[in-house]
């Protein structure tokens, strides 16, 4: 059984997630999620972990920190870290006060870890430590940052002609580590710490070493066990493609049970609010069943009655990145319109996030039919039980494809805004084409190598890593089912319904996205002048607009096409 609520560490409020135990153990655990793109990918591997603790007996809770994920606040909002460390013994007093479990444990991953340890050097509130891949000093998580932000920039626009940061800090990953976060972590040392536990488990990144420092820092306080952190690496990888870590799990489970005596028990879960109030806006956690499983999804609503005939704002999945959207955008989007009296919806559709289904989906699962029928069942539940009757369907990558299908065939979709689909159809063999044109064109000339050993890659390793992809796409075989169909000698066909239906719906290409290029090619883009369609090209911000003048730009572009929407207005005819 697994609970979802909100409750309340200093000024913030946290979305949390209990999974539920029939026979519990006296001990309950407290996932302690990474920073940032780490958290994104780990998200739903660290589902499927506390799902494993609570079928061994353990309830197990994960949360948003302060300024993260569902969570309220924001990167910049003062003493943000500090509020991270004293969430970690909120959580573990709202785990007591839910469940009744008398001892709790703090499973760290990355800055999660270094969280957990700081945060039980100032209580007794933890009994038992599991910290994998933590480190000693905050230095080495800034250096790894850091590093990380100066590779990914290959993918986007950088250098003298790109847009400066529109906001002081560390940006990496998509996201932002304010000046005072930084300085914070800078000054982090886990030497002149003194936890309090009875023991615990120090887990390495893979077969990399373990951190000696941190290793030393701890054995002068209790008994302190080595060992391999076998999936690291795999649970950290994209969204779509994240690895539950199944053997590391178990290895930590058994850490954690070794010195409990008696045997399990029920035990009842107190309530927990699910709803709560976020700034200006309500927000409320809803599950809608579809074929025997759950899909999770939050609605924030005005605190006012919003005005019936306003259409609701539909988030879907950019790919495998749950609900919060892509680098936290859908959440920030979602708030800011709910403010202005607009609701709106984020979904997670089965496989993805939060909602049931399987571990994860790979890139021919995010193109079959029956993500369309998870829509089509999301919709239907917001119009029988809050009265909503048009949508607006907002989505990144696979999640526009299935936003262009939805106004396609939904009568009561009357919009959707399309952030760089990589697909209107399903085609097997696009990824394969794409690859092989890539490196014929871009890599062929010294411009494509020079900026990959900028960010530290040799001409080898360059070769090397683009024969393994072409031979990894090669293997690759969609699964047996149906899949979204649009020959594309129908996109012109489909563009000329939309604009019969009177649907407003709107592009946004990055300059250099493999479909603006095909569909350009192919002369299949929305006619110039027409009143409801419109293509917008922007700078290249990578696929999923990850740097903050990207994020910038693209709330601007989203923020006037829903304000067009919701006024009614056709677009001025012209593409930007």
């Amino acid at each position: 059984m697994n609970s979802h609520f909100w409750f309340r560490s200093g000024n913030y409020s946290l979305l949390g997630h209990l999974d539920c135990p029939r026979q519990s153990r006296n001990l309950g655990v407290i996932i302690v999620a990474p920073f940032g793109w780490e958290d994104v990918c780990a998200y739903r591997p660290l589902r499927f972990m506390a799902q494993t603790f609570a079928a061994l007996g353990l309830f197990t809770l994960r949360y948003d920190l302060p300024g993260t994920g569902d969570s309220s606040g924001g990167a910049q909002d003062p003493g943000l870290f500090e509020s991270w460390i004293g969430s970690v013994g909120d959580a573990a007093a709202e785990l007591r006060r839910m469940t009744g479990v008398e001892d709790a444990a703090a499973v760290g991953i990355h800055l999660g870890g270094t969280l957990a340890l700081a945060s039980s050097a100032r209580s007794d509130h933890l009994q038992y430590l599991v910290l994998w891949g933590a480190a000693a000093r905050g230095r080495s998580i800034l250096r790894e940052l850091r590093a990380a932000a100066n590779v990914e920039k290959i993918e986007y626009l950088a250098g003298p002609g790109a847009p400066p940061q529109p906001l002081p800090g560390l940006e990496s990953g998509g996201f932002l580590l304010s000046p005072e976060s930084v300085s914070a972590l800078e000054g982090w040392d886990a030497s002149r710490l003194r936890p309090r536990c009875r023991r615990a488990l120090l887990l390495s990144r893979d077969d990399l070493p373990h951190d000696a420092h941190l290793a030393a820092a701890l054995q002068n306080s209790f008994p302190v066990e080595l060992a391999h952190g076998r999936g690291y690496s795999a649970m950290l990888a994209q969204p779509q493609e994240a690895a539950f870590p199944r053997e590391t799990s178990l290895r930590i489970a058994d850490f954690l049970t070794r010195d409990l005596s008696g045997a399990a028990a029920p035990r009842g879960v107190r309530e927990a609010p699910r709803s709560v109030a976020v700034g200006e806006s309500a927000e409320s956690v809803w599950t809608v069943k579809h074929s025997g499983s759950e899909m999770f999804g939050i609605l924030s609503a005005p605190r006012r009655e919003p005005d019936a005939a306003d259409p609701c704002l539909l988030f879907l999945n950019a790919g495998g990145v749950r609900h919060i959207g892509p680098n936290r955008m859908w959440l920030e989007s979602a708030r800011r319109w709910s403010a202005r009296g607009v609701r709106s919806f984020r979904l997670d559709l089965l496989g993805i996030g939060e909602s049931g289904g399987d571990e994860c989906l790979d890139i021919p699962a995010l193109y079959r039919e029956c993500l369309m029928e998870q829509i089509a069942s999301a919709m239907e539940a917001l119009r029988r039980q809050a009265g909503i009757r048009r949508f607006v369907p907002i989505g990144l990558c696979a999640g526009a494809c299935w936003g262009f299908h939805a106004a396609l065939r939904d009568p009561d979709v009357c919009g959707a805004i399309l952030l760089n689909p990589s697909l209107l159809y399903w085609d097997p063999s696009i990824d394969r084409r794409r690859m092989v044109k890539l490196f014929a064109t871009g890599f062929n000339a010294w411009t494509g190598y020079g900026k990959m050993i900028l960010g530290g890659l040799q001409p080898g390793e360059i070769r090397r890593g683009a024969r393994r992809v072409v031979e990894r796409l090669r293997r690759k075989r969609a699964r047996p089912g149906s899949h979204l169909e649009l020959g594309f000698e129908s996109v012109a066909q489909a563009w000329s319904a939309l604009e019969r239906a009177e649907k407003r719906v709107t592009l946004v290409f990055r300059e250099g996205e493999a479909l603006l290029s095909e569909l350009e090619s192919a002369s299949q883009l929305p006619p110039r002048g027409s009143v409801f369609l419109r293509c917008i090209r922007v700078p290249n911000g990578g696929h999923t607009f990850r740097p903050l003048w990207a994020q910038e730009l693209v709330h601007g572009i989203m923020d006037g096409e829903i304000a067009a929407l919701l006024s009614a207005v056709p677009h001025v005819p012209a593409t930007a």
